[in-house]
């Protein structure tokens, strides 16, 4: 039985000392572990007998250097291998020049077992070969047997000339001279030092430590060619003279497979890094699929983590990867916790040097945000188009609109000149303004038109459309009325927040089956620093609740955040075009309010609406006639072309004590006007063929430069508002006694002018 080793380990972290010792254990070693971390047991322990000396390289207040040299001084034959986990390369072969026996890094402890078993071989030989010299000295012939068949090149030559007097077989064959060449010349004659420092070197060293054992080495053979050697090497005193012993260990091969291992280390390395930083998931599977390797941001995507996918076999589209394809696409996959996402692969096979296919690796990349984002660019595009659509049938809607306005208003002058009831006709003129106010309500979702702010009473509104929100739900549904009894003056848009009101009732309409009731209340409510209980943002100032609650079946949680989404609905196909709710959310920002959506505890559905509130405004001053008669004949022009509109607005103002003339062009416009003298006002559509209304305009201020201008559109104010045109703007369709009064007014003004 071999006698149990015993090892010297000096390390000062107690867990790379278990480590160690836990793995020459496992290797089979049978050795004894004695561990040091201070300086002041060394000397102690350095004079018991070790079989070997395993080091950090460091260890507080104990350099390695100096310790080996302690151990070099004490026991010049005791292997020492440094176990380090921060040392270069080139530090690594100055200390193996300086009698270290090996370096092995912390982190490929694999590598410690066949060092130390070769550096207690090599000290073994050592010793052998001090002993071999030892007899050579008593035994000339059993010397010269041993020195002309060791397995290394040994040589010997006068100290200090350098004259080589004798070189064994192994010398001659490593550096590739014959006998006679080398006999008798020097080292520096034969040309095998790579400079002229090196023998110099070796002479000092050796004066100043007494031997070289196993130095890394780098000699020239003698056909130029440079070798790796471990360069032993004293002095032997024999008579009177010194002479240089030195032998030779080719280590050429060895040193070769190391430099191509640790290059081949440091590229997989690299490797290893870079795909475990990559940005991407990656997968690598074998031919048949199961996976071998996952990196991080597979785990970090997918929920998955390596121990989890490892030798799993998930489903490859293997039709096209098993023909050598590389496969490109998006799919949607589904992570562990169970939410979805989307993911762009691009999967591609692996060949060995043969060509042949042995893996496959599959780069995966999150693109949920990515769709996300596209998605929200074609809805920005639906809203576009509704933009657009919105703004082409405005116009020609508004202008229909306008017809029936002028007609009813016209009707009504004649019902009331006779004494009979005009309900039927309010009623009409009612529907009208509700049909644009939907128009108007999409124009300014789709930021076609600016909002018409005036200051008006919230409650006395809700009041005025209680008949009209009645009939927009069945005899079964109650709509009740809970206003508060300030007064809720808002800045806002009349007809809109009338629209709004409507919307919310046909929404809770569609909501309620059966029986039921709508409750529309108003309050008055101030935001302190936080957001107010019903849930709307506000923070600071006085505000204007209005409410609209119902005893429908409510809104399920998980869809709530969604509701005010374009184009999202819950509503079966062909009940709902998902853009109602969404329209309220953009008119109640653009009047600088807040909504906010609950489900009461006592069930159904209940949205709030937040309005700023406005200064009471001053009361204005209207006229108690109940004559519509006027105008005192001026002379109106009315330029618009299409001849219903233009029909309606000529009796309008006829009917009102004005005297209209009528063109159905921007080009008809301006002949009469070269033939009428004492044109008052001029009435002119913004839209017109061949010139525009704005150009009509301006032809007629040519002509006429104090002629007062209104322009009517049933489109949007952009034009108007490039051209830098805001006052004496009315849109389609505009009630006719309103029409009449602010003909009326920009007349008074006119003629006060004149004074």
């Amino acid at each position: 039985m071999s006698p149990q080793l015993r090892i010297l380990v000096i390390e000062d972290n107690a867990a790379d000392f278990k480590l160690i010792k836990r793995n020459l254990e496992g290797q089979g070693f049978d050795a004894s572990f004695t561990w040091i971390a201070e300086r002041d047991r060394l000397e102690e322990c350095l004079g018991e007998p070790w079989d070997l000396v395993l080091a950090d390289y460091n260890v507080p207040h104990m350099e390695f250097e100096e310790t080996l040299e302690a151990v070099r001084s004490l026991s010049p034959e005791l292997p020492v291998i440094l176990v380090s986990g921060s040392l270069g390369e080139e530090q690594a072969v100055e200390l193996l020049k300086r009698g270290m026996s090996d370096f092995v890094h912390k982190d490929n402890l694999a590598r410690l077992a066949p060092s130390i078993a070769r550096a207690l071989k090599e000290a073994s030989e050592h010793r052998g070969r001090l002993q071999a010299e030892a007899s050579l000295l008593k035994s000339e012939s059993k010397y010269r047997s041993m020195f002309d068949h060791a397995p290394v090149g040994v040589g010997i030559a006068e100290l200090e000339s350098g004259r080589m007097v004798e070189v064994n077989a192994a010398w001659l064959e490593i550096l590739g001279f014959e006998h006679d060449e080398v006999v008798g010349r020097t080292g520096a004659e034969l040309g095998i030092y790579l400079n002229a420092v090196q023998r110099p070197a070796i002479i000092t060293h050796l004066k100043d430590k007494g031997r070289i054992v196993n130095q890394p080495m780098r000699l020239r053979r003698k056909s130029g060619e440079a070798l790796d050697l471990l360069a032993s090497a004293e002095v032997l005193e024999i008579g009177s003279t010194s002479y240089l012993q030195f032998m030779l260990t080719d280590v050429t091969e060895e040193m070769k497979v190391k430099r191509a291992l640790a290059a081949s280390e440091e590229t997989l390395r690299k490797l290893y890094v870079a795909v475990n930083q990559s940005p991407t998931a990656i997968v690598i599977t074998d031919r048949f699929g199961t996976v071998e390797f996952v990196n991080p941001r597979f785990s970090e995507m997918t929920g998955y983590g390596a121990d989890e996918m490892v030798g799993k076999n998930p489903q490859l589209l293997w039709e096209k990867l098993c023909q050598g394809e590389v496969w490109r696409g998006d799919f949607c996959n589904t992570r562990k916790d169970g939410t979805v996402y989307w993911e762009h692969d691009i999967i591609s096979p692996i060949r060995n040097q043969e060509g042949e296919i042995t893996h496959y690796m599959a780069i995966k990349e999150d693109i949920s945000e990515k769709r996300t984002m596209e998605e929200q660019l074609r809805q920005s595009q639906k809203m576009e188009a509704v933009g657009q659509l919105a703004g082409g049938v405005a116009h020609d809607f508004n202008n229909i609109m306008q017809v029936i306005m002028g007609n009813a208003y016209l009707q009504t002058v004649e019902n009331q000149s006779r004494g009979v009831a005009t309900q039927h006709l309010d009623e009409i003129v009612k529907a009208v303004e509700h049909g644009s106010s939907l128009t108007k309500s999409l124009l300014v979702f789709s930021r076609k038109t600016p909002l018409e702010l005036t200051n008006f009473d919230l409650n006395e509104l809700l009041g005025q459309s209680r008949k009209l929100a009645s009939k927009l739900v069945t005899e079964d549904i109650a709509i009740e009325l809970e206003l508060c009894r300030e007064p809720l003056h808002i800045l806002a848009d009349a007809g809109l927040v009338q629209q709004i009101v409507f919307n919310l009732v046909t929404n809770a309409r569609d909501a309620i089956s059966g029986p039921g009731r709508i409750t529309i209340t108003t309050q008055l409510v101030e935001a302190q620093g936080m957001p107010l209980p019903c849930g709307c943002t506000a923070t600071s100032g006085s505000y204007a609740l209005l409410s609209v609650r119902d005893t429908g079946h409510g809104i399920a949680e998980e869809i709530r955040g969604r509701i005010f989404e374009p184009f999202f609905t819950t509503k079966e196909l062909g009940k709902g075009t998902g853009l109602g709710l969404s329209m309220i959310y953009g008119t109640v920002q653009r009047m600088n309010g807040f909504i906010a959506v609950t489900a009461p505890p006592q069930g159904g559905t209940e949205f709030f609406i937040c309005i700023p509130l406005a200064q009471a405004p001053e009361a204005a001053l209207h006229s108690t006639s109940g004559s519509f008669m006027i105008g005192s004949g001026e002379l109106i022009l009315v330029v618009e072309d299409e001849e219903a509109v233009r029909d309606a607005l000529i009796r309008t103002l006829a009917s009102s004590g004005y005297r209209p003339v009528a063109a159905g062009s921007g080009e008809e416009a301006l002949t009469l006007a070269q033939r009428s003298a004492g044109i008052a006002l001029a009435l002119i559509d913004v839209i017109l063929p061949g010139i525009n209304g704005i150009e009509c305009a301006q032809g007629l201020n040519a002509l006429y430069p104090s002629l007062p201008v209104i322009y009517l559109t049933g489109y949007d104010n952009d034009v108007l508002a490039g051209r830098g045109i805001s006052a004496n703007v009315l849109q389609k369709p505009i009630q006719s006694s309103r029409l009449v009064q602010r003909i009326s007014e920009i007349l008074k003004v006119q003629a006060a002018r004149r004074i």
